[in-house]
């Protein structure tokens, strides 16, 4: 709304402005108390937020710390990097093995050829493939209506043939345009005909001992180049190297192992010298472990859950000494993984403890813009602080909260022989007797180590159990709390009308817009008594003019 421009007291000379002013600010108060309460509520609210986004990640951490791995972290050592190197996986016993000799290393299949094209030609990257010894690809259309004319679907090799139903047509019997990729046939076809065509080529290959022959294609005008890219392609399971200098093309099969093979079948086989009775195959890993001969495929292999990478050979009638390979519970990382949500649970818990024992200044009421524009920033600041302060003093949501998670510590247990593990206070971690903590975890780290060591998977039942393990507990208690403040104070983003605090401040808003309507006609209404006054006094100032003249003239 435009606000109008007024001349006050021109004839009273009375400052109309500042009276109105200040008895609009009387008027103003229920609207101030509104401010004040709306700005009230929406402290709350990111309070209540603030406590949420915690319990997010306290949960996000409860649901992390399920993972199995956590708990049966291993450590290993090899007694030779070089030769043979090992990684344990959490299902790895506390074991030792010992390779007594790699005889032989896993190898790939790999051929090396040099390429010539028809004319004898070393060939290079810009080779067309129509000047090499391909085989030519056949597509296939089947034609609908009776035409003369057909729009080939990709290009026509030079000199390729067209077959209608598997017969050859006579080229006197067709033209066709390389350009528009267009066939005109002296006779029409018939509805339904099948028409194919040399257009491209193919090389077929098989990649692996055994295995079916599998092809690759390229157009009609493409060069070497565009071979070597569908050659070395994900599914060929090839890798490629040429260089053009020399013309050689080297071939490296991706997998290890006497099924890994190159070989090329039809006119590919013969251009790359590579045919199914050429034999060019990989070779198995073949070594000693704990005195038992192992042929694997290739040189990373899992036994007990280790994985182990042979790197080098070494023969056992050299006397080498033997590679020891070794597992171990990994009691320090488990520990850390323990530790850091017992952390996050603590820093939860000490957020809520504030929250709710911040003292409240109830005489520091929100300020109002009057207050602010009479105050510098930093006493803004000042006054805020105390305002905000205390907005969940006692509540009895984060209270509850608060006695929930700290009973889930002492309630979980797990079924064991041991009645020396079966509650986490055995294994070094309690609630303490000061509960004015508010269930803040107490670990003693000497003693979780030991149990650690003694039994992990003890350790990780009383965690991980799903009926009665600590972090389904946690996950699910954080969970109902979360559910609860978001009904009253929203998550954040959410819309106004989609919890209770965003519902209430909707309302003061109406309320305010209400009062502020009505504030405006006052202050109208004031403008107009104060304008009648100075239109009044301005006719009696006229009246007594007009009279003094008058007299005056009669004198």
């Amino acid at each position: 709304m435009t606000t109008p421009i007024r001349f006050g007291g021109l004839a009273s000379g009375i400052d109309t402005d500042t009276i109105i002013k200040q008895l609009m600010q009387a008027e103003r108060a229920p609207v101030d108390k509104l401010e004040q309460k709306k700005q009230t509520t929406e402290w709350k609210r990111d309070a209540y937020r603030e406590i949420n986004r915690s319990l997010m990640t306290l949960r996000n951490s409860a649901v992390d710390l399920m993972f199995s791995r956590n708990f049966y972290a291993k450590t290993s050592s090899s007694s030779d990097e070089s030769r043979v190197s090992v990684v344990a996986s959490p299902s790895s016993g506390n074991a030792g093995l010992e390779v007594q000799s790699v005889e032989n290393l896993a190898t790939s299949a790999s051929h090396i050829v040099e390429l010539r094209d028809k004319h004898n030609a070393l060939v290079t990257r810009d080779t067309a493939v129509k000047d090499l010894n391909f085989d030519m690809s056949m597509k296939t259309q089947t034609i609908t209506g009776t035409p003369t004319e057909v729009t080939l679907s990709s290009k026509l090799n030079d000199g390729g043939k067209i077959f209608i139903n598997n017969v050859e047509v006579a080229p006197a019997n067709y033209t066709y345009d390389s350009a528009t990729g267009k066939v005109t046939f002296s006779t029409p076809l018939v509805d339904g005909d099948e028409l194919k065509f040399e257009s491209g080529y193919k090389i077929e290959y098989i990649n692996k001992d055994g295995g079916t022959p599998a092809e690759v294609s390229v157009s009609a005008d493409a060069k070497f180049s565009d071979v070597l890219t569908q050659l070395g392609s994900k599914n060929t399971n090839f890798s490629t190297f040429f260089d053009d200098a020399s013309g050689k093309l080297a071939l490296t099969q991706r997998n290890t192992g006497s099924d890994s093979m190159i070989a090329f079948t039809g006119a590919a086989a013969t251009f790359f010298n590579a045919s199914v009775a050429d034999e060019i195959k990989g070779e198995d890993a073949v070594f000693n472990v704990n005195g038992i001969e192992l042929t694997r495929s290739t040189n990373t292999v899992t036994i007990d859950n280790m994985t182990i990478t042979l790197k080098s050979e070494f023969k056992a009638a050299d006397n080498p000494a033997p590679v020891t390979l070794s597992a171990a519970t990994d009691t320090q990382k488990i520990f850390d993984n323990i530790k850091g949500f017992v952390d996050k649970y603590n820093e939860t818990i000490d957020l809520m403890n504030k929250k709710t024992r911040e003292e409240r200044f109830r005489s520091f009421a929100p300020l109002t813009q009057a207050q602010r524009d009479e105050l510098s920033e930093d006493e803004i600041k000042k006054w805020e602080e105390k305002a905000m302060s205390g907005m969940l003093r006692g509540d009895t949501i984060l209270r509850g909260t608060m006695d929930t998670l700290r009973s889930k510590w002492s309630g979980a247990t797990s079924s064991t022989n041991d009645l020396d593990m079966s509650r986490l206070f055995q294994i070094g971690l309690s609630t303490g007797s000061d509960f004015t903590n508010g269930g803040k975890i107490e670990l003693n780290e000497e003693k979780l180590k030991a149990a650690i060591e003694k039994d992990p998977e003890q350790v990780y039942k009383l965690f991980t159990d799903e009926k009665t393990g600590l972090i389904p507990q946690i996950r699910d208690a954080s969970s109902d709390a979360r559910a609860t403040i978001t009904r009253i104070a929203g998550a954040d983003g959410s819309g106004a009308p989609s919890y209770s605090m965003g519902r209430e401040m909707t309302q003061i808003d109406s309320r305010i817009q209400r009062l502020n309507d009505l504030l405006i006609d006052k202050e109208n209404a004031y403008y107009r008594r104060f304008a009648a006054m100075e239109t009044a006094m301005n006719q009696a100032n006229s009246q007594a003019a007009s009279l003094q003249q008058f007299l005056g003239g009669g004198m």
